[in-house]
């Protein structure tokens, strides 16, 4: 009955989401991508909040239900079929309300082969981020080699609106790959090759270590960005994105870069914690990537400090037949950055015998 049940519901919801998109036809900005992608789609929303009225994917709402919902503006009625009742009828007037956001800012995500070009086939961006690809893509579970990985998520690219805008990592060959999928125009961030928007001097700061700062160029003029509360390269590579799209949409890159540094952190994600003693904590405990949680570790080894380093990891799903390698290499590389390690989750326990071994 479920398997019955499921289809018709993503029917209606899609349905229902076609027709707010053509009577209301908001802003869309499409990211998708490997590594990052949340925070990506939260640094984007942070600099568009106070000029727009802007609706995001909430939490990692990326899916086939995810995505429409959000343009619905409704949470998940999850195995309850009268909530999902509700959210259909609810649906119904959306489409004729009068108050509807002029921009959605959409997380795009595909578990399995032909997600995203579902999705695409009806959500015509008129912007596409796209983040980095790790080594050992996240979702490759369900794919027959990250090279299929990075096709679908080319679905997105294509799917462009004519006048679209193309936003995407100068420093991941990967997502050069996907140069040629459109001919709207194209503006790249980067922190090592050049880019439109590149940060340079990338380092922690604070006495106490308290976050990570950066300065940004673009268009012969320098920024100053300060994150606070994350650690390494993998937050900036968030942040620039989202330059990106306030340069795009003429907001001033001095108000974007204070807009990122008054942001919510999300929780979970390479999250730099004050411990007792002096002592340092790194939470990364919601679904990281392998290259993301590296990338943290490593800048965690070279903070100088008094107290202890304290790792606090969890299970990095969807890696497939990587799975073990994947988090054997990421308790190796605890080993050698932190003094307490600690794990959430019965894939992470193969990174304490990474770390133990």
């Amino acid at each position: 009955m479920k398997d019955l049940i499921k289809p018709l519901i993503i029917s209606i919801l899609i349905w229902e989401a076609k027709l707010i998109l053509a009577k209301h036809k908001p802003f869309i900005i499409g990211v998708t991508g490997n590594l990052g992608k949340t925070s990506t789609k939260d640094a984007i929303y942070a600099v568009m909040k106070q000029h727009f009225y802007t609706r995001r994917s909430e939490k990692s709402m990326n899916s086939e239900f995810g995505v429409p919902l959000t343009i619905l503006g409704e949470k998940s009625g999850w195995g309850n079929p009268l909530k999902w009742m509700v959210i259909i009828v609810r649906g119904v007037f959306v489409i004729w309300q009068k108050s509807y956001p002029t921009h959605l800012v959409l997380e795009i995500g595909a578990d399995r082969p032909g997600d995203i070009k579902s999705i695409a086939s009806w959500v015509k961006p008129d912007i596409t981020v796209v983040t980095q690809f790790g080594q050992v893509p996240v979702h490759i579970e369900f794919f027959p080699n990250r090279d299929a990985v990075v096709e679908e998520k080319g679905r997105l690219v294509e799917a462009l609106k004519e006048n679209g805008l193309f936003i995407y990592n100068a420093d991941d060959h990967d997502a050069k790959k996907l140069l040629e999928k459109t001919k709207a125009r194209k503006v790249s961030i980067g922190i090592h090759e050049h880019a439109d928007v590149k940060a340079t001097n990338v380092k922690l700061y604070g006495t106490t270590i308290e976050g990570t700062e950066a300065d940004v160029m673009a268009d012969g003029k320098s920024n100053h960005l300060v994150l606070p509360e994350v650690v390494g390269k993998s937050p900036v590579y968030c942040a620039l994105p989202a330059l990106a799209v306030a340069r795009e949409l003429k907001i001033s890159l001095e108000v974007a870069c204070a807009s990122l540094r008054d942001a919510d952190k999300p929780k979970g994600r390479m999250r730099l914690l004050r411990g007792m003693n002096g002592s340092i904590i790194i939470d990364d405990t919601y679904n990281a990537s392998p290259k993301a949680t590296e990338h943290g570790l490593k800048t965690l080894s070279e903070i100088e400090t008094t107290g202890r380093k304290i790792a606090v990891l969890g299970d990095m799903l969807e890696l497939g037949s990587h799975t073990r390698d994947e988090h054997y290499k990421i308790g190796m590389e605890a080993s050698k950055s932190c003094h307490k390690l600690y794990t959430v989750g019965i894939r992470a326990r193969v990174i304490a015998e990474g770390a133990l071994d």
